[in-house]
């Protein structure tokens, strides 16, 4: 239904139509707006969630690069009484 007919429909049903109507009509725009600012919140955590991931990965190959290194590196002896 297009608004006009939606208020000519509205203004046969008396005076609580019509309030009806507002409340619906007002109750309508809320839900989209909450809804809507779920949706960019839902974007926002998402590309946060990415980004965390790809920070993780990076730092997945750095301890693995550093494991590597330290394998391969050659310890002198251990001396009595000291690290």
């Amino acid at each position: 239904m297009s608004d006009p007919d939606f208020l000519k429909f509205l203004a046969t049903l008396g005076v609580g139509g019509i309030l009806a109507g507002f409340m619906f009509f007002f109750y309508r725009k809320d839900v989209r707006q909450y809804t809507d600012l779920w949706k960019a919140q839902t974007d926002v955590l998402t590309s946060l969630i990415e980004s965390n991931i790809e920070a993780n990965v990076s730092l997945k190959a750095a301890v693995e690069a550093l494991h590597r290194r330290l394998d391969e590196r050659e310890l002198p002896p251990r001396r009595h009484g000291t690290l």
